[in-house]
């Protein structure tokens, strides 16, 4: 048996490499354009939904004023406790019960005391479940 040797074009070696590199690149454009498409769908979409609690931090004088307004899972917040960056606080004054019906004010007597420099204050919350979530983060500068 006799083999017969083809021999090759190098033109057709180059448009078969040129035509598989276009391909991949075809089909990472593709993958590029559907995964952004999908990630800016689900950014739009959770900053639409309605979040689990809103609520407004305030200080005055050495007292965290908490006002909270609505939200989701606001009937189902029981506790609200309070976290400043670097300083401990006892439980009778970082732990306070949510108000009766969700939305209310609460207030943090003293907790801000001889505290000094900006810091991060978290608001967690305790929910009927017994899960905690945290609620709110800021950076607030104490005088």
């Amino acid at each position: 048996m006799a083999y017969i040797y083809k021999k090759r074009d190098p033109k057709k070696k180059r448009q078969a490499v040129i035509l598989f590199f276009v391909l991949i690149m075809a089909g990472v454009i593709i993958i590029s354009v559907s995964a952004g498409f999908f990630g800016s769908d689900y950014v739009v979409r959770k900053s639409l939904e309605d979040p689990d609690v809103v609520m407004h931090v305030a200080v005055s004088g050495g007292d965290v004023i908490i006002t909270i307004y609505e939200g989701r899972k606001v009937e189902d917040l029981r506790m609200i406790c309070l976290e400043i960056e670097g300083v401990s606080l006892p439980s009778e004054h970082s732990i306070h019960p949510a108000p009766l019906n969700g939305a209310g004010v609460v207030v943090f007597s003293g907790v801000c005391d001889g505290v000094t420099g900006t810091r991060t204050v978290g608001i967690r919350g305790v929910f009927a479940d017994g899960s905690t979530m945290i609620l709110k983060r800021l950076t607030i500068k104490f005088t």
